[in-house]
């Protein structure tokens, strides 16, 4: 096999790995947009904790391995930014003595992490060129991650009728005026790492609703 012909079936080979990776995104997306806002009333108990773990689980994995393309991107000083301690990030600790208590933190810190990821993208567009994978992906994690928040508010209609569902502001907060690019790359990966950690457990949260929550909404006659 002479070399152009060799470079171009390693070309298709990378092409057909990426769509293979890629299409669970767009077959969420594509339903995303069919449905841009969602009504908790249009799914019932079952269909909605069995689809939200789904996305969940789906946007856990994407998120490690958005990691793993972040940390390929800052070269040899990869493992020294990301080891860094920075306050102003989330936490990724789920908290709560109930069930409703645990997934209302889930919701939470769902909501907290939107404008932090929104900012690194932001500053990713500044450090690489705008159709980099990093900045790609954060894009399509923004949109899905803000779609699990509206699913798990859903969750706790059900686990809590009748009781406000408290909002957290839609600011970063805590994040420094202004950072230098070392300080940038290195929030960029502590965001990421501490977003992959929560959907990892929102994951297992939600399992543990399974069995529980619809026969409790049974029981109460809704």
């Amino acid at each position: 096999m002479n070399c152009h012909v060799r470079n171009m079936v390693c070309l298709s080979q990378r092409s057909q790995a990426k769509f293979r990776i890629i299409l669970p995104i767009l077959i969420l997306i594509a339903v995303e947009l069919v449905h841009p806002t969602m009504s908790c009333k249009n799914e019932n108990c079952s269909q909605l904790l069995h689809r939200s773990l789904k996305l969940t689980r789906l946007m856990s994995k994407r998120t490690a391995e958005l990691l793993e393309t972040y940390k390929a991107s800052q070269g040899d000083s990869a493992d020294l930014i990301c080891d860094m301690q920075m306050d102003n990030v989330p936490v990724s600790t789920i908290s709560g003595q109930t069930m409703s208590e645990r997934i209302l933190s889930v919701y939470t810190h769902l909501k907290e992490f939107l404008p932090h990821m929104k900012t690194v993208m932001e500053q990713q567009k500044d450090l690489n060129p705008p159709t980099n994978p990093v900045v790609e992906g954060l894009h399509s994690m923004i949109t899905h991650v803000r779609h699990i928040a509206l699913r798990v508010n859903c969750i706790l209609q059900i686990l809590q009728p009748n009781i406000p569902i408290p909002e957290p502001a839609e600011r970063p907060t805590g994040i420094p005026p202004a950072q230098n690019i070392f300080q940038q790359k290195a929030y960029g990966c502590i965001v990421l790492s501490r977003l992959q950690e929560l959907l990892s457990q929102a994951v297992q949260e939600q399992k543990s609703l399974k069995g529980k929550m619809c026969r409790k909404r049974t029981k109460n006659g809704s």
